[in-house]
Protein backbone atom coordinates (compact mmCIF):
# COMPACT_ATOMS: atom_id res chain seq x y z
CA UNK A 1 0.00 0.00 0.00
CA UNK A 2 1.27 3.46 -0.83
CA UNK A 3 2.33 5.53 2.14
CA UNK A 4 1.08 8.77 0.62
CA UNK A 5 2.86 12.04 0.82
CA UNK A 6 4.41 13.13 4.09
CA UNK A 7 3.80 16.30 6.06
CA UNK A 8 0.63 17.93 7.40
CA UNK A 9 -2.71 16.68 6.21
CA UNK A 10 -3.80 18.94 3.33
CA UNK A 11 -7.11 20.82 3.36
CA UNK A 12 -10.06 19.01 1.82
CA UNK A 13 -12.94 20.85 0.22
CA UNK A 14 -16.35 20.03 1.70
CA UNK A 15 -19.34 21.91 0.24
CA UNK A 16 -21.72 23.59 2.65
CA UNK A 17 -25.49 23.44 2.57
CA UNK A 18 -26.87 26.73 1.33
CA UNK A 19 -29.14 27.06 4.35
CA UNK A 20 -26.21 27.00 6.75
CA UNK A 21 -23.56 28.70 4.62
CA UNK A 22 -23.27 31.58 7.06
CA UNK A 23 -22.38 29.25 9.96
CA UNK A 24 -18.93 27.94 10.81
CA UNK A 25 -18.49 24.51 9.22
CA UNK A 26 -18.38 22.64 12.53
CA UNK A 27 -21.77 24.05 13.53
CA UNK A 28 -23.23 23.17 10.14
CA UNK A 29 -22.07 19.61 10.76
CA UNK A 30 -23.73 19.46 14.19
CA UNK A 31 -20.68 20.05 16.42
CA UNK A 32 -20.72 22.60 19.22
CA UNK A 33 -18.00 25.20 19.69
CA UNK A 34 -16.75 23.27 22.71
CA UNK A 35 -16.58 20.03 20.75
CA UNK A 36 -14.68 21.76 17.96
CA UNK A 37 -12.17 23.10 20.50
CA UNK A 38 -11.80 19.57 21.91
CA UNK A 39 -11.05 18.20 18.44
CA UNK A 40 -8.36 20.83 17.91
CA UNK A 41 -6.89 19.98 21.29
CA UNK A 42 -6.84 16.24 20.58
CA UNK A 43 -5.25 16.67 17.16
CA UNK A 44 -2.90 19.47 18.19
CA UNK A 45 -3.95 21.36 15.06
CA UNK A 46 -7.00 22.46 13.10
CA UNK A 47 -8.80 19.54 11.40
CA UNK A 48 -9.32 19.74 7.66
CA UNK A 49 -12.83 19.45 6.24
CA UNK A 50 -12.58 15.71 5.63
CA UNK A 51 -11.55 15.06 9.23
CA UNK A 52 -14.22 17.39 10.56
CA UNK A 53 -16.91 15.49 8.63
CA UNK A 54 -15.70 12.21 10.15
CA UNK A 55 -15.66 13.66 13.67
CA UNK A 56 -19.16 15.11 13.23
CA UNK A 57 -20.58 11.67 12.50
CA UNK A 58 -18.59 9.64 15.01
CA UNK A 59 -19.40 12.20 17.69
CA UNK A 60 -23.10 12.35 16.78
CA UNK A 61 -25.61 11.01 19.29
CA UNK A 62 -26.34 7.98 17.11
CA UNK A 63 -22.73 6.84 16.91
CA UNK A 64 -21.18 8.35 20.04
CA UNK A 65 -24.01 8.01 22.59
CA UNK A 66 -22.92 11.37 24.02
CA UNK A 67 -25.93 11.70 26.31
CA UNK A 68 -26.86 8.07 26.89
CA UNK A 69 -23.49 6.34 27.42
CA UNK A 70 -23.24 7.27 31.10
CA UNK A 71 -26.78 6.02 31.67
CA UNK A 72 -26.21 2.78 29.75
CA UNK A 73 -23.12 2.00 31.82
CA UNK A 74 -25.38 1.69 34.86
CA UNK A 75 -27.04 -1.41 33.39
CA UNK A 76 -25.64 -4.87 34.30
CA UNK A 77 -23.49 -6.29 31.51
CA UNK A 78 -21.48 -9.15 33.04
CA UNK A 79 -22.28 -12.58 34.38
CA UNK A 80 -21.36 -16.24 34.33
CA UNK A 81 -22.92 -16.82 30.92
CA UNK A 82 -21.97 -13.52 29.28
CA UNK A 83 -19.46 -14.30 26.53
CA UNK A 84 -19.58 -10.84 24.96
CA UNK A 85 -20.84 -7.69 26.64
CA UNK A 86 -20.76 -4.06 25.40
CA UNK A 87 -18.03 -3.11 22.95
CA UNK A 88 -18.85 -5.27 19.93
CA UNK A 89 -21.65 -5.41 17.37
CA UNK A 90 -23.94 -7.53 19.58
CA UNK A 91 -24.08 -9.38 22.87
CA UNK A 92 -23.49 -13.12 23.22
CA UNK A 93 -24.70 -15.49 25.95
CA UNK A 94 -23.60 -19.07 26.57
CA UNK A 95 -26.46 -21.55 26.20
CA UNK A 96 -24.37 -24.57 27.17
CA UNK A 97 -23.34 -27.65 25.18
CA UNK A 98 -21.12 -25.53 22.94
CA UNK A 99 -23.95 -23.30 21.70
CA UNK A 100 -24.37 -19.56 22.16
CA UNK A 101 -27.03 -16.99 21.34
CA UNK A 102 -26.27 -13.53 19.95
CA UNK A 103 -28.83 -10.75 20.18
CA UNK A 104 -29.19 -7.01 19.88
CA UNK A 105 -31.90 -4.36 19.97
CA UNK A 106 -31.39 -1.12 18.07
CA UNK A 107 -33.61 1.87 17.39
CA UNK A 108 -34.28 3.48 14.02
CA UNK A 109 -36.61 6.18 15.24
CA UNK A 110 -35.83 9.34 13.31
CA UNK A 111 -35.39 7.61 9.91
CA UNK A 112 -38.75 5.90 10.48
CA UNK A 113 -40.34 9.23 11.36
CA UNK A 114 -39.08 10.77 8.11
CA UNK A 115 -39.59 7.84 5.71
CA UNK A 116 -41.38 5.04 7.60
CA UNK A 117 -41.05 2.18 5.10
CA UNK A 118 -37.33 2.48 4.33
CA UNK A 119 -36.51 3.79 7.80
CA UNK A 120 -37.98 0.70 9.46
CA UNK A 121 -36.72 -1.69 6.78
CA UNK A 122 -33.11 -0.55 7.02
CA UNK A 123 -33.37 -0.78 10.80
CA UNK A 124 -34.05 -4.50 10.34
CA UNK A 125 -31.25 -4.81 7.77
CA UNK A 126 -28.74 -3.19 10.09
CA UNK A 127 -29.60 -5.41 13.03
CA UNK A 128 -29.27 -8.52 10.85
CA UNK A 129 -25.76 -7.47 9.83
CA UNK A 130 -24.80 -6.81 13.45
CA UNK A 131 -25.67 -10.40 14.33
CA UNK A 132 -23.84 -11.79 11.28
CA UNK A 133 -20.78 -9.71 12.23
CA UNK A 134 -20.55 -11.72 15.46
CA UNK A 135 -20.27 -14.92 13.44
CA UNK A 136 -23.87 -15.94 14.16
CA UNK A 137 -26.66 -16.96 11.80
CA UNK A 138 -29.74 -14.75 12.29
CA UNK A 139 -32.79 -16.90 13.05
CA UNK A 140 -35.48 -14.53 14.34
CA UNK A 141 -36.59 -10.90 14.28
CA UNK A 142 -38.65 -9.05 16.90
CA UNK A 143 -39.82 -5.46 17.06
CA UNK A 144 -41.13 -2.91 19.54
CA UNK A 145 -43.24 -0.11 18.05
CA UNK A 146 -44.56 3.10 19.62
CA UNK A 147 -46.77 5.33 17.45
CA UNK A 148 -49.33 8.03 18.01
CA UNK A 149 -52.09 6.11 16.25
CA UNK A 150 -52.86 3.33 13.80
CA UNK A 151 -52.48 5.40 10.65
CA UNK A 152 -50.73 5.22 7.29
CA UNK A 153 -47.41 6.19 8.87
CA UNK A 154 -47.62 3.20 11.19
CA UNK A 155 -48.76 0.86 8.41
CA UNK A 156 -45.80 1.82 6.22
CA UNK A 157 -43.33 1.17 9.05
CA UNK A 158 -44.87 -2.25 9.65
CA UNK A 159 -44.66 -2.87 5.90
CA UNK A 160 -40.96 -2.04 5.88
CA UNK A 161 -40.23 -4.43 8.75
CA UNK A 162 -42.20 -7.22 7.13
CA UNK A 163 -40.67 -6.60 3.70
CA UNK A 164 -37.05 -6.91 4.82
CA UNK A 165 -37.65 -9.93 7.05
CA UNK A 166 -39.79 -11.76 4.51
CA UNK A 167 -37.29 -11.23 1.67
CA UNK A 168 -34.33 -12.45 3.71
CA UNK A 169 -36.26 -15.51 4.93
CA UNK A 170 -35.90 -14.64 8.61
CA UNK A 171 -39.21 -14.77 10.51
CA UNK A 172 -40.54 -12.06 12.78
CA UNK A 173 -41.57 -14.10 15.82
CA UNK A 174 -42.72 -11.49 18.31
CA UNK A 175 -43.00 -7.89 19.37
CA UNK A 176 -45.29 -5.26 20.81
CA UNK A 177 -47.28 -2.22 19.70
CA UNK A 178 -48.30 0.77 21.83
CA UNK A 179 -50.31 3.76 20.64
CA UNK A 180 -50.14 7.02 22.53
CA UNK A 181 -50.37 10.67 21.53
CA UNK A 182 -46.94 11.30 23.06
CA UNK A 183 -45.42 9.42 20.09
CA UNK A 184 -47.34 11.35 17.43
CA UNK A 185 -44.42 13.60 16.52
CA UNK A 186 -41.61 11.12 17.17
CA UNK A 187 -42.29 7.41 16.82
CA UNK A 188 -40.13 4.65 18.29
CA UNK A 189 -39.08 1.74 16.07
CA UNK A 190 -36.91 -0.80 17.89
CA UNK A 191 -35.65 -3.77 15.88
CA UNK A 192 -34.23 -6.89 17.51
CA UNK A 193 -32.49 -9.90 16.02
CA UNK A 194 -31.47 -13.23 17.57
CA UNK A 195 -28.80 -15.52 16.10
CA UNK A 196 -27.11 -18.81 16.95
CA UNK A 197 -23.40 -19.68 16.85
CA UNK A 198 -20.89 -22.08 18.44
CA UNK A 199 -19.73 -20.58 21.73
CA UNK A 200 -16.08 -20.96 20.67
CA UNK A 201 -16.51 -19.01 17.44
CA UNK A 202 -17.29 -15.43 18.46
CA UNK A 203 -16.00 -12.82 16.03
CA UNK A 204 -14.56 -9.44 16.93
CA UNK A 205 -14.64 -6.25 14.90
CA UNK A 206 -11.19 -5.06 16.01
CA UNK A 207 -8.03 -5.52 13.98
CA UNK A 208 -5.61 -8.03 15.51
CA UNK A 209 -2.69 -8.39 13.07
CA UNK A 210 -0.46 -5.82 11.40
CA UNK A 211 -0.18 -6.34 7.65
CA UNK A 212 -3.62 -7.92 7.29
CA UNK A 213 -5.80 -6.67 4.45
CA UNK A 214 -9.04 -4.71 4.69
CA UNK A 215 -11.76 -6.00 2.34
CA UNK A 216 -15.13 -4.32 1.74
CA UNK A 217 -17.86 -6.45 0.16
CA UNK A 218 -21.56 -6.30 -0.59
CA UNK A 219 -23.38 -3.48 -2.39
CA UNK A 220 -21.71 -0.54 -4.07
CA UNK A 221 -21.33 2.85 -2.41
CA UNK A 222 -23.41 5.86 -3.41
CA UNK A 223 -24.52 9.17 -1.99
CA UNK A 224 -27.65 7.83 -0.31
CA UNK A 225 -27.72 8.18 3.44
CA UNK A 226 -24.85 10.68 3.60
CA UNK A 227 -25.06 12.42 6.96
CA UNK A 228 -27.93 10.30 8.21
CA UNK A 229 -26.39 9.60 11.60
CA UNK A 230 -25.93 13.28 12.39
CA UNK A 231 -28.78 14.84 10.44
CA UNK A 232 -31.42 12.35 11.60
CA UNK A 233 -30.36 10.88 14.92
CA UNK A 234 -29.10 14.10 16.46
CA UNK A 235 -31.55 16.66 15.06
CA UNK A 236 -35.06 17.75 15.91
CA UNK A 237 -37.82 16.96 13.45
CA UNK A 238 -39.91 19.92 12.27
CA UNK A 239 -41.75 21.24 9.25
CA UNK A 240 -38.65 20.72 7.13
CA UNK A 241 -38.72 16.93 7.52
CA UNK A 242 -39.15 16.41 3.78
CA UNK A 243 -35.75 18.01 3.26
CA UNK A 244 -34.21 15.19 5.27
CA UNK A 245 -35.54 12.40 3.02
CA UNK A 246 -32.26 12.09 1.04
CA UNK A 247 -30.50 11.12 4.29
CA UNK A 248 -32.69 8.03 4.78
CA UNK A 249 -30.98 4.94 3.42
CA UNK A 250 -32.62 2.60 0.92
CA UNK A 251 -32.36 -1.11 1.67
CA UNK A 252 -32.03 -4.11 -0.64
CA UNK A 253 -33.04 -7.21 1.36
CA UNK A 254 -32.06 -9.67 -1.38
CA UNK A 255 -28.50 -8.32 -1.36
CA UNK A 256 -28.75 -8.39 2.44
CA UNK A 257 -29.56 -12.11 2.32
CA UNK A 258 -26.51 -12.83 0.17
CA UNK A 259 -24.39 -10.71 2.48
CA UNK A 260 -25.46 -12.82 5.47
CA UNK A 261 -24.69 -16.08 3.65
CA UNK A 262 -21.23 -14.85 2.61
CA UNK A 263 -20.42 -13.62 6.12
CA UNK A 264 -21.56 -16.85 7.81
CA UNK A 265 -19.55 -18.98 5.39
CA UNK A 266 -16.41 -16.87 5.80
CA UNK A 267 -16.63 -17.25 9.56
CA UNK A 268 -17.46 -20.96 9.47
CA UNK A 269 -14.42 -21.64 7.28
CA UNK A 270 -12.13 -19.46 9.39
CA UNK A 271 -11.28 -17.16 6.48
CA UNK A 272 -11.58 -13.79 8.29
CA UNK A 273 -9.72 -12.35 11.27
CA UNK A 274 -12.29 -9.63 12.04
CA UNK A 275 -15.71 -8.71 10.72
CA UNK A 276 -17.65 -5.46 10.93
CA UNK A 277 -21.03 -4.20 9.78
CA UNK A 278 -21.03 -1.01 7.74
CA UNK A 279 -24.00 0.97 9.04
CA UNK A 280 -24.42 4.43 10.56
CA UNK A 281 -21.63 6.80 9.48
CA UNK A 282 -20.60 4.21 6.89
CA UNK A 283 -16.94 3.33 6.55
CA UNK A 284 -15.99 6.09 8.98
CA UNK A 285 -17.63 4.25 11.89
CA UNK A 286 -16.66 0.72 10.85
CA UNK A 287 -13.02 1.53 10.20
CA UNK A 288 -12.51 3.67 13.30
CA UNK A 289 -13.72 0.81 15.51
CA UNK A 290 -11.56 -1.71 13.65
CA UNK A 291 -8.49 0.54 13.88
CA UNK A 292 -8.77 1.25 17.61
CA UNK A 293 -5.94 -1.04 18.80
CA UNK A 294 -3.72 -0.89 15.71
CA UNK A 295 -4.28 1.50 12.79
CA UNK A 296 -5.53 1.40 9.23
CA UNK A 297 -4.39 2.86 5.92
CA UNK A 298 -7.43 3.08 3.65
CA UNK A 299 -7.59 3.95 -0.06
CA UNK A 300 -11.09 5.32 -0.56
CA UNK A 301 -10.83 5.52 -4.36
CA UNK A 302 -10.74 1.69 -4.41
CA UNK A 303 -14.17 1.35 -2.77
CA UNK A 304 -16.70 0.09 -5.38
CA UNK A 305 -18.87 3.11 -6.26
CA UNK A 306 -22.14 3.34 -8.17
CA UNK A 307 -22.07 7.10 -8.75
CA UNK A 308 -19.56 9.14 -10.69
CA UNK A 309 -17.61 12.01 -9.26
CA UNK A 310 -17.86 11.06 -5.59
CA UNK A 311 -15.55 12.96 -3.26
CA UNK A 312 -13.37 11.21 -0.63
CA UNK A 313 -15.53 12.48 2.24
CA UNK A 314 -18.67 11.18 0.51
CA UNK A 315 -17.23 7.69 0.15
CA UNK A 316 -16.06 7.76 3.76
CA UNK A 317 -19.37 8.71 5.38
CA UNK A 318 -21.91 7.27 2.91
CA UNK A 319 -24.46 5.07 4.67
CA UNK A 320 -25.27 2.92 1.64
CA UNK A 321 -26.77 -0.32 2.91
CA UNK A 322 -25.75 -3.99 2.63
CA UNK A 323 -21.99 -3.61 3.07
CA UNK A 324 -19.53 -5.40 5.34
CA UNK A 325 -15.84 -4.92 6.09
CA UNK A 326 -13.53 -7.87 6.81
CA UNK A 327 -9.91 -8.08 7.86
CA UNK A 328 -8.19 -10.94 6.05
CA UNK A 329 -4.70 -12.41 6.10
CA UNK A 330 -2.98 -12.09 2.69
CA UNK A 331 -2.66 -15.89 2.50
CA UNK A 332 -6.44 -16.34 2.62
CA UNK A 333 -7.43 -13.48 0.34
CA UNK A 334 -8.00 -15.69 -2.72
CA UNK A 335 -10.35 -18.00 -0.79
CA UNK A 336 -12.28 -15.01 0.56
CA UNK A 337 -12.65 -13.51 -2.90
CA UNK A 338 -13.88 -16.85 -4.26
CA UNK A 339 -16.68 -17.00 -1.68
CA UNK A 340 -17.76 -13.42 -2.38
CA UNK A 341 -17.65 -13.94 -6.15
CA UNK A 342 -19.81 -17.07 -5.90
CA UNK A 343 -22.57 -14.94 -4.39
CA UNK A 344 -22.00 -12.22 -7.00
CA UNK A 345 -21.31 -9.40 -4.57
CA UNK A 346 -18.97 -6.48 -5.16
CA UNK A 347 -15.63 -6.59 -3.37
CA UNK A 348 -12.33 -4.73 -3.12
CA UNK A 349 -9.16 -4.68 -1.04
CA UNK A 350 -9.15 -1.09 0.20
CA UNK A 351 -6.33 -1.03 2.74
CA UNK A 352 -4.20 -2.74 5.33
CA UNK A 353 -3.70 -2.89 9.09
CA UNK A 354 -0.81 -0.85 10.47
CA UNK A 355 0.71 -0.27 13.90
CA UNK A 356 0.39 3.54 13.74
CA UNK A 357 -2.82 3.84 15.76
CA UNK A 358 -4.00 6.23 13.04
CA UNK A 359 -6.95 5.94 10.71
CA UNK A 360 -5.38 7.35 7.55
CA UNK A 361 -7.44 7.91 4.41
CA UNK A 362 -5.97 8.24 0.91
CA UNK A 363 -7.41 9.22 -2.44
CA UNK A 364 -5.31 8.24 -5.45
CA UNK A 365 -2.35 7.86 -3.08
CA UNK A 366 -2.75 11.39 -1.66
CA UNK A 367 -3.37 11.65 2.08
CA UNK A 368 -6.74 13.35 2.69
CA UNK A 369 -7.14 12.72 6.42
CA UNK A 370 -5.33 11.24 9.40
CA UNK A 371 -6.94 10.81 12.82
CA UNK A 372 -5.83 8.74 15.83
CA UNK A 373 -8.62 6.14 15.89
CA UNK A 374 -9.06 6.38 19.67
CA UNK A 375 -10.01 10.05 19.35
CA UNK A 376 -13.03 9.05 17.30
CA UNK A 377 -14.24 6.42 19.76
CA UNK A 378 -12.89 6.89 23.29
CA UNK A 379 -12.43 10.66 22.78
CA UNK A 380 -16.11 11.31 22.22
CA UNK A 381 -17.46 13.71 24.88
CA UNK A 382 -19.98 12.44 27.43
CA UNK A 383 -22.70 14.62 28.86
CA UNK A 384 -24.67 14.23 32.08
CA UNK A 385 -28.39 14.40 31.39
CA UNK A 386 -30.23 16.69 33.80
CA UNK A 387 -33.18 14.96 35.43
CA UNK A 388 -36.39 16.54 36.56
CA UNK A 389 -39.16 14.72 38.42
CA UNK A 390 -42.42 14.35 36.53
CA UNK A 391 -45.36 16.25 37.92
CA UNK A 392 -47.77 13.83 39.63
CA UNK A 393 -51.14 13.39 37.97
CA UNK A 394 -54.35 13.22 40.00
CA UNK A 395 -55.66 9.70 40.36
CA UNK A 396 -58.91 9.00 38.59
CA UNK A 397 -61.62 7.51 40.82
CA UNK A 398 -62.37 3.84 40.23
CA UNK A 399 -66.00 3.29 39.42
CA UNK A 400 -67.75 0.16 40.71
CA UNK A 401 -69.36 -1.51 38.97
CA UNK A 402 -67.99 -0.47 35.53
CA UNK A 403 -70.66 0.61 33.12
CA UNK A 404 -71.38 -1.20 29.86
CA UNK A 405 -70.15 1.84 27.94
CA UNK A 406 -66.88 1.88 29.89
CA UNK A 407 -66.27 -1.80 29.15
CA UNK A 408 -66.96 -1.30 25.47
CA UNK A 409 -64.57 1.67 25.40
CA UNK A 410 -61.90 -0.39 27.14
CA UNK A 411 -62.33 -3.36 24.79
CA UNK A 412 -62.14 -1.02 21.83
CA UNK A 413 -58.90 0.55 23.00
CA UNK A 414 -56.06 0.28 20.47
CA UNK A 415 -53.88 -1.02 23.33
CA UNK A 416 -56.03 -4.16 23.72
CA UNK A 417 -57.26 -4.87 20.20
CA UNK A 418 -56.00 -7.78 18.11
CA UNK A 419 -52.56 -7.39 16.60
CA UNK A 420 -53.44 -9.48 13.56
CA UNK A 421 -53.31 -6.34 11.43
CA UNK A 422 -49.58 -6.27 12.23
CA UNK A 423 -48.64 -9.95 12.27
CA UNK A 424 -50.40 -10.60 8.98
CA UNK A 425 -47.69 -8.46 7.35
CA UNK A 426 -44.98 -10.78 8.69
CA UNK A 427 -44.40 -14.19 7.15
CA UNK A 428 -43.63 -16.20 10.27
CA UNK A 429 -43.35 -19.45 8.30
CA UNK A 430 -40.41 -18.42 6.14
CA UNK A 431 -37.15 -20.25 6.82
CA UNK A 432 -33.54 -19.29 6.30
CA UNK A 433 -33.33 -21.88 3.50
CA UNK A 434 -35.37 -19.55 1.27
CA UNK A 435 -32.08 -18.82 -0.47
CA UNK A 436 -29.63 -21.71 -0.51
CA UNK A 437 -25.91 -21.58 -0.96
CA UNK A 438 -24.84 -22.16 -4.57
CA UNK A 439 -24.07 -25.82 -5.09
CA UNK A 440 -25.95 -26.95 -1.95
CA UNK A 441 -29.49 -26.96 -3.36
Amino acid sequence: MGAGRAGPVPPVRLPLLSSVAEQPLHRALGLTDGEFDRIRELLGRDPNHFELAVFSLLWSEHCGYKHSALLLRRLPSSGERVLQGPGENAGVLDLGDGLAVSFKVESHNHPSAVEPFQGAATGVGGILRDIAAMGARPIAILDGLRFGRDDDHFARAVGGIGHYGNCTGIPNVGGEVVFDDVYSSNCLVNAMCVGLLPSARIMSAKATAEGALVVVYGATTGRDGIGGASVLASADLDEGDADKRPTVQVGDPFTGKRLIEVSVELVERGLVLSLQDCGAAGLASSLSEMAADYGLDIHLDRVPQREEGMEPWEVMISESQERMVAIVSPEQLADVEAVIDRWELHRAVIGEVTSSGELRAFWEDDLVGSIPARHLTDGCPRYVVEQAPREPTPERPFELPPTREALLTLLGSPQLRSRAFVTERYDQLVQSRTVRRPGLD
